[in-house]
């Protein structure tokens, strides 16, 4: 029996890939070995929280099957036969296949691939430092399914995420989770904010293919076809602009609604249209004046609507396109593409109007479609018509500012990575466009389990890289493809920097040395930058990394170390300060909200345009069902798939089916079914449920390939590039934007 007073608790946080919500830790320590884990205080009680997830950790870190040595592949590629070889021999053969390919092919052919980083920093940093000094590429995963979101809400608010700005928790009287599911598939304060809001009289409308945990709280729930969000929100702002009930002063202030758009180029109408040379002001429609003006405080007269002719030019103001764009989407054709009543489409139109402020919740879920960037802008639209736009948390936001560009970039005479979004990798693999990519370097990232088109990963990419490293704790589908393999720490035998939840900063705490052979992310990549020539960069081990990250000078993390972090957390100087309205200013060309996007017109979306989606069930009689990837509560992605406390809970892979699908089909509950497309398929067991609207089936993403009996779930997806998309961030993965069949096994 252990005696109590044997026992040490160190606080550590959790960094899976909760995002800025992580939740701190205490860990329970009897002579080096984690007893139990438990949620740590905060300044801030509300903090105070942990999940299964989070509680499941112990069974990673001391699972049976966890990589413990470096090892060298002697089987062909995803056979999974490997044998033990030294970190020395490991690092070593790395180096030097790294340094061949890149003379022969260029440095840039060295592609780092790392996963999401959760909430740490050193462990990502670390390589995208070593990418950097060796002029490798930065191959980003925001497209795996994330990117639609920010490509979105770039072109509206010039801001990577700005999910405050479509969501005011200050006192919200209707709340609605548009694509999300946070009561199992993002941080926890999310929902607990949620249901404190629903206690304080709030109303909760849910719009979900799905009935979700989430939608399992709702109010009111709006089961919609997938993909068709767009749609939705301008069948919304129909019925607000058919009866004016816009917010007027909100466009014209913090908007380019009155700003002149040329309806013969779709551009702009500049000071220089109206001949006055060079001159660069947006343009507005006087009323008072009833001339053309640019911009400035006459913002408070300009016309909205009507038709203009400016020098010639006939002009319109580009909220007039807009709602010549909702005009063509009333209700019942909103109801025909979206599958929801008409009637619910008018009343919740009207009471975003009625119920200011409204709050719209929205994540990845909402993006994760060929068109996703497009639904991300419609509702932004919706929300700005609406007056529903947080703008104090916009304008005061103060961000906590790290030293992120002399960390990653190091040698500030040196050359900097090159970046390539992940579907961009694919070319760059197969057909060396627009580089080649030779060798890749993996961490934390299960690549083949959890990207799109995995049979052209398995035939095509993989057997096109001259080498692959790989980092990880397990030997996952992605790491038996591996030609150097190397055993990572879990979290908790390791140090970092955790970003959150915000404003706090926390240290992920060191709780015991790595087991067996394995190495944190640092280590590695300093072990690699050694044999590389470059050790001079890397001297200064993850606490000295985590210091130096914290010196940025800025006044957000003034007075803050490791040795202060070690105290606990630390709530840092970012404040959310609001400025006044006529001082707000965006990220984007106009500084306004952009519900018109000129730079976009050549592609015909300006505007939020509602395009179908790219497999719709409508345009292809083969495959009518919709094929989506929930979230699981049980998993971080892949992450816990393999965790038995986890399998004994959620033991195996389903299909969720409506019973009007199944009957049509002869399929009965539990019985083995096979999804399937041209690209590939999936056995797995069927789970009836009306749960999930008819003519679309959920398979909850992360299941290792080899947990199915046959196939497996991104067997069925595509990898089509949205050039939209490409040009404003990266292209989206569109996991949700499949089209399937389910035929009994």
């Amino acid at each position: 029996m252990v005696n109590k007073a044997d026992i040490r608790v160190v606080r550590t946080a959790c960094p899976a890939h909760c995002g800025i919500d992580a939740c701190g830790i205490l860990a329970h320590v009897h002579e080096d070995r984690v007893l139990k884990l438990e949620p740590a205080d905060f300044p801030d009680p509300k903090y105070r929280r942990i999940c299964l997830r989070g509680l499941s950790s112990l069974d990673i870190t001391y699972h049976p099957n966890r990589l413990k040595y470096p090892m060298k592949r002697v089987g062909q590629r995803g056979e999974g036969k490997f044998e033990r070889i030294s970190w020395d021999e490991a690092l070593d053969t790395v180096a030097t296949r790294f340094r061949k390919i890149a003379s022969e092919y260029g440095e840039s052919s060295i592609g780092w691939v790392l996963g999401g980083p959760g909430s740490g920093t050193t462990k990502f940093g670390a390589y995208l430092r070593l990418a950097s000094l060796t002029r490798g590429t930065r191959v980003s995963t925001w497209g795996y399914g994330d990117a639609g979101l920010p490509c979105g809400t770039r072109v509206v608010f010039g801001t990577h995420f700005p999910y405050e700005l479509l969501a005011g928790w200050s006192d919200p009287k209707l709340i609605i989770v548009w694509g999300s599911n946070p009561g199992e598939s993002v941080p926890l304060n999310q929902m607990r904010r949620i249901m404190d809001a629903k206690e304080r009289g709030a109303r909760l409308v849910v719009i979900d293919p799905r009935f979700t945990v989430t939608a399992s709280k709702a109010d009111e729930y709006l089961g919609i076809r997938p993909g068709t969000d767009a749609a939705l929100a301008l069948g919304m702002m129909h019925v607000v602009l058919e009866r004016g009930l816009q917010d007027e002063a909100f466009l014209r202030l913090h908007t380019v609604a009155p700003y002149l758009v040329r309806t013969d180029t779709g551009a702009f109408v500049r000071g220089k249209d109206m001949g006055q040379g060079e001159r660069s002001d947006y343009v507005v429609w006087d009323e008072e004046a009833q001339s053309a003006k640019p911009t400035g405080a006459l913002e408070t007269t300009a016309a909205l609507t009507g038709r203009y002719r400016v020098n010639g030019l006939e002009v319109k103001p580009s909220f007039q396109l807009l709602q010549e764009l909702a005009e063509a989407y009333p209700p019942e054709t909103a109801s025909e593409i979206t599958g929801i009543p008409a009637p619910l489409i008018i009343r919740l139109a009207e009471e975003m109007v009625r119920a200011r402020p409204v709050s719209i919740v929205t994540h990845m879920g909402l993006s994760r479609t060929y068109h996703g960037d497009l639904s991300i802008r419609a509702v932004a639209a919706l929300s700005s018509i609406t007056g529903n736009i947080s703008l104090s948390s916009r304008s005061g936001h103060r961000p906590i500012v790290l030293n992120w560009k002399p960390f990653l970039h190091a040698d500030p005479s040196g050359p900097t990575s090159k970046r390539l979004g992940v579907l961009q990798m694919y070319d760059a693999v197969t057909s060396g466009k627009p580089f080649p990519i030779k060798a890749v370097w993996m961490a934390f990232i299960n690549f083949l389990n959890q990207c799109a088109n995995s049979n052209r990963i398995r035939d095509e990419i993989f057997p096109n890289l001259e080498f692959i490293a790989v980092t990880d704790l397990f030997m996952t589908p992605t790491a038996r493809y591996a030609d150097i393999l190397m055993p990572a720490c879990s979290f908790l035998e390791f140090s970092d920097l955790i970003m959150g939840p915000h404003p706090y900063l926390q240290l992920q705490h060191k709780v015991i040395e790595p087991l067996y052979e394995s190495r944190s992310d640092v280590d590695i990549a300093s072990g690699l930058a050694r044999k590389m020539g470059l050790e001079s960069y890397f001297d200064l081990g993850e606490e000295g990394f985590i210091n130096l990250l914290l010196d940025s000078g800025h006044p957000s993390v003034e007075g803050i170390d490791v040795e202060r972090l070690k105290q606990g957390p630390v709530q840092t100087h970012a404040s959310q300060i609001p400025d006044r309205d006529d001082e707000i200013r965006f990220s984007t060309p106009s500084g306004k909200i952009e519900l018109y996007a000129e730079g976009l017109h050549v592609f015909g979306q300006a505007l939020s345009v509602y395009l179908e989606p790219l497999e719709g069930p409508w345009s292809n009689e083969k495959y009518p069902l919709t094929f989506i990837q929930g979230h699981s509560r049980f998993r971080t992605h892949s992450m816990f798939a393999n965790v038995p406390r986890m399998l004994e809970l959620n033991p195996e892979p389903v299909v969720e089916m409506n019973p009007l699908d199944a009957r049509a089909r002869n399929i009965h509950n539990d019985e083995w079914v096979t999804v399937y497309n041209d690209r590939g398929r999936a056995t797995l067991k069927v789970r009836l449920t009306e749960g999930i609207r008819p003519g679309v089936v959920n398979i909850c993403e992360g299941w290792w390939v080899d947990q199915f009996k046959e196939g497996d779930f991104n067997a069925l997806t595509h990898d089509a590039v949205n050039p939209v998309q490409e040009k404003v961030f990266e292209p989206n993965m569109a996991m949700n934007d499949v089209a399937v069949e389910v035929s009994k096994a």
